[in-house]
């Protein structure tokens, strides 16, 4: 519902740059607005396209504003980049913070493409200035030319002069993009992303009426993947995985969550490898608490992960997980398996399902699984962009 508004609510700049979708970085930064005392602070966001997206709407109702970088320009950001507009955002960013702030904070996502607008932060007199990396790779769809590579370096060289916090969601996610000794700045520190712990807890959800809901027998094995078709999420190797699975037994059946530029790639390789009857492909929407309620086994074949906050939403429904080696070690509370690509899909299969009939029952670390919840990572988070704290002090 919509709050009163007045003079003492701070603000905080939140630079996405493509509008607010369906994504990982865009989901924790949503569960931070849903958990932070919104009475005290507010979130407003920067993007650099016109178009509406997923989470607007509620951004408005939480009277956040959503600003397009170039919408006093006639193609209101619908164009290839150049490095104008490079130029032509760190004005508008600047022009931004003075007219519709004071804002208590400035939060970069992409710091290898909007490092730079620290200094407009700077320059603008905003004292938190935080750059925060969220992955250990990137995923191009052409390789960049040299323009492109001196300007991603250049950007980040300003972001981290003139940062006043220096953020991975791992360490691997902050060495990755800052730099093999980052972690001896002062300013550095790994940040854990928030989940709802207590939603994937839910003992009212049973997995029987679970899988009804999904059309899903009681007697099959089922695996479930959440993640967004990108590359980075390789999920042909995970049909690979499904394909090998189903050479051994046939009560296997494989659930996709997910979104994304490689949706139809997809789907045509699963009929390419007739496995379509294994396979059920599920809207963004679907509820991701009662997919896991309805699983045995959770699987996150990445080529590269900076994180990985699904497998604490999975260790948290307790469902037991396999995650490539190119994931990073933080998530594992417990129940995650760490397999390498390189063994191949026929590997995986075995593995998976050799764990079918396992008896040694593995336990989550409570303290560190609630150390990712919710009203945790609010709390610290709401600190750091009010008083300008350390994450851990906070």
């Amino acid at each position: 519902m919509n709050i009163t508004l007045d003079s003492q609510i701070k603000r905080v700049l939140f630079a996405n740059g493509v509008p607010v979708d369906v994504g990982g970085i865009e989901k924790s930064i949503m569960d931070i607005y849903r958990g932070i005392d919104r009475k005290n602070l507010l979130i407003d966001f920067v993007v650099r396209k016109p178009q509406s997206g997923y989470y607007h709407k509620e951004i408005e109702l939480y009277n956040g504003r959503i600003f397009n970088i170039f919408d006093r320009t006639k193609h209101k950001g619908n164009r290839k980049w150049n490095i104008y507009s490079d130029i032509y955002s760190f004005f508008e960013f600047y022009r931004i913070l003075k007219k519709r702030g004071p804002y208590s904070a400035v939060h970069i996502v992409h710091p290898n493409l909007d490092g730079y607008l620290i200094a407009a932060a700077k320059l603008a007199g905003v004292p938190i200035r935080i750059i925060h990396s969220h992955n250990t790779g990137f995923d191009d769809r052409k390789a960049p030319n040299f323009m492109r590579i001196l300007i991603r370096k250049a950007s980040l060289s300003l972001g981290k002069l003139l940062a006043t916090h220096i953020w991975g969601c791992s360490r691997a996610a902050c060495e990755h993009m800052f730099g093999k000794e980052i972690m001896k700045d002062t300013r550095a520190e790994v940040v854990q992303n928030p989940v709802d712990i207590r939603k994937f807890r839910d003992n009212t959800l049973e997995r029987v009426s679970a899988r009804e809901q999904f059309k899903i027998p009681n007697n099959k094995i089922v695996i479930l993947n959440v993640a967004r078709y990108a590359p980075q999420k390789n999920h042909k190797f995970l049909v690979d995985i499904l394909e090998e699975a189903t050479k051994i037994r046939k009560d296997i059946h494989l659930m996709m969550i997910g979104t994304g530029p490689l949706e139809d790639v997809v789907k045509d390789y699963v009929e390419e490898k007739n496995v379509g009857n294994f396979v059920t492909m599920l809207d963004k929407n679907t509820s991701v608490p009662l997919a896991l309620k309805a699983s045995d086994f959770f699987v996150l074949p990445s080529i590269y992960e900076g994180f990985g906050n699904t497998l604490i939403e999975a260790q948290a429904a307790n469902v037991p997980c396999f995650a490539s080696t190119a994931c990073q070690p933080e998530p594992n509370l417990g129940l995650v398996d760490y397999l390498p690509l390189n063994k191949g899909p026929k590997y995986w299969a075995e593995v998976i399902l050799s764990n079918i009939e396992r008896n040694d029952k593995k336990k989550v670390d409570e303290d560190r699984l609630f150390s990712y919840d919710l009203s945790t990572v609010s709390s610290h988070m709401e600190n750091v962009y009010l008083k300008g704290s350390k994450y851990f002090e906070g």
